[in-house]
């Protein structure tokens, strides 16, 4: 390893990034309420009133819940058959995120002697907390070294860059001379293909 990785969890909850945040979350929540609920006043009528309630009004009840919770806020969900399937049984309609540019990726290994390094970097908001990091797999899928480094108050495509200078250095100093660099940045890769005395 270039940089060992900290994977001590430093927070109870979950951070849910743009068009990935799951939309049926909250109707998914409703849902467990109402049926906790409803077996809770179900049990309650029975042990104190002697009352037994049918398990299809229970059931007709949650479903009738879940519908009036989806009517109270209008979002949109994630483009995945689980979140559609859901809907459907429910009987809901969801809007769906439209893709800007779907484009096919397919990774392949570098040629034997190079080691290829796969980057990213990435922000929470702009300018804000954010990281980044590489991995160094070789022409046999081998992991030769990874590194992962927290930065504060900084924009995506200083991420990015970050992420792609920092790769050079980890290579350099592994004694890494041959690498192929993989950036979804198109800012990255212009500056890199420029082949400028600019580059930072």
């Amino acid at each position: 390893m270039v940089v060992p990785v900290n994977q001590e969890k430093t927070s109870h909850h979950y951070v849910w990034k743009g068009d990935e945040r799951p939309s049926l979350l909250r109707d998914d929540v409703t849902t467990i309420h109402v049926v906790v609920w409803n077996e809770w006043l179900a049990r309650n009528q029975w042990i104190f009133e002697s009352k037994a309630m049918d398990f299809r009004s229970i059931l007709s009840f949650v479903w009738r819940t879940t519908y009036n919770a989806n009517l109270l806020e209008i979002e949109c969900m994630r483009n995945c058959v689980y979140d559609l399937l859901i809907l459907r049984r429910f009987d809901l309609h969801g809007s769906s995120v439209r893709a800007s540019v779907i484009r096919s990726v397919i990774w392949s290994s570098p040629a034997p002697g190079w080691t290829k390094v796969n980057t990213d970097g990435e922000v929470l908001g702009s300018p804000c907390a954010g990281g980044c990091g590489g991995i160094f797999p070789n022409c046999r899928t081998f992991v030769n070294g990874c590194f992962v480094v927290p930065l504060d108050h900084v924009f995506v495509f200083e991420a990015e860059l970050l992420a792609a200078s920092m790769t050079i250095n980890f290579a350099g100093q592994n004694g890494w001379h041959q690498i192929w660099l993989e950036s979804d940045s198109s800012y990255v890769v212009q500056l890199f293909s420029s082949r400028s005395e600019q580059v930072p």
